[in-house]
């Protein structure tokens, strides 16, 4: 094919790319775009210690419980939710990075983050009365009246005996067009007029996802982007922190936050439309539709500019090394340091 015919063709697929744009776009905003009828409205402001690392966040009877991580600052707080103020803590020595918590029969359960021990603590005096030991990471946890529900920063989600801790059963978080959703984080447990509901923070990202406990599918997203943005001072200092109030209120922080709020979670017992969390992929089934054309409209005008520019590359060179590439890696976590050890009281 000679060069002005290579031109006409390209020419017209990239016309052809043009004139299917409002298609992927008006597709977008249906299948893609944020559910409105899923929103977070802050009810009250509250001062939050920025010295917490929050890991977990639970209320029972009134008061606010709170883990806090890193190696040689983990802790274990009961909070006044009104004025932020520590009640009292339990500090534990440099070998423990705790993580998420949760209440069970008067006792606070504390995961840790690659220890594979779940502390277990009297709510009287935060001493320690036992503990469970598990395989991988620990992230977030909530009791669901049945089961312990664990995530371990994949898209798994476990449901653990509460005697043994043994795993019952798994389930894997994924969003309406059945992508995974990966990096599961904090969670809590609640009953809604339309059935059990996990709640939980994706990390590094600031949405709050709820999902159906018995297959894992979610239900709807939360942008808390409003939030994160008055207290995301450190590269660290990320939501995270998810307790239950009552109905529809929360109360959510993140780790060195200066702020926590009360929160009303909207529509929080129905389910969205095309939920679709952070970047999707298109499902096998849309090749058809009009997003799958333009797709693959946008791929052949790709191979054909390749296809050109290799034309009017020298013979003998290499191509040159554009620089846009993407390799950004995820923020770093806190040093890793060595795990084992006792707490201290």
């Amino acid at each position: 094919m000679s060069r002005t015919g290579r031109s006409s063709l390209l020419l017209s697929l990239l016309v052809s790319a043009i004139a299917f744009s409002p298609l992927i776009q008006a597709e977008n905003v249906d299948e893609y775009g944020e559910n409105i009828e899923h929103e977070i409205i802050i009810l009250s402001e509250h001062h939050h210690q920025n010295d917490a690392f929050t890991q977990g966040l639970e209320m029972y009877n009134g008061t606010l419980y709170e883990s806090t991580g890193l190696y040689g600052f983990s802790s274990l707080r009961e909070v006044d939710p009104i004025t932020g103020g520590v009640i009292r803590s339990k500090s534990f020595n440099d070998t423990i990075f705790s993580e998420g918590i949760t209440v069970y029969n008067d006792t606070i359960v504390m995961l840790t983050w690659k220890s594979q021990i779940a502390y277990v603590f009297e709510m009287e005096n935060l001493s320690e009365v036992s503990s469970y030991v598990y395989e991988g990471e620990g992230w977030g946890i909530c009791f669901d009246g049945n089961y312990f529900v664990m995530s371990n920063g994949t898209s798994s989600i476990s449901f653990r005996n509460t005697e043994t801790f043994e795993i019952e059963k798994t389930v894997s978080v994924t969003d309406s067009f059945g992508n995974l959703v990966s990096k599961i984080n904090e969670l809590e447990c609640v009953n809604t007029p339309a059935g059990p509901r996990v709640i939980a923070n994706v990390w590094q990202q600031d949405i709050i996802v709820v999902f159906d406990p018995s297959n894992g599918t979610v239900l709807g997203e939360y942008d808390a982007s409003h939030l994160a943005s008055e207290n995301n001072h450190g590269i660290n200092n990320v939501l995270n922190g998810i307790a239950h109030s009552t109905g529809s209120e929360f109360w959510i922080t993140g780790k060195n936050w200066s702020k926590m709020y009360l929160i009303q979670m909207t529509n929080l017992s129905q389910a969205g439309v095309d939920i679709c969390v952070s970047s999707c992929k298109i499902g096998q089934d849309s090749i058809s539709s009009g997003t799958g054309l333009v797709t693959i409209t946008v791929l052949i005008v790709g191979l054909l500019i390749i296809f050109f520019g290799r034309d009017d590359m020298p013979v003998g060179k290499d191509s040159v090394e554009t620089g846009n590439r993407h390799d950004e890696q995820p923020k770093p976590t806190p040093p890793v340091q060595e795990d084992g050890g006792i707490l201290d009281d």
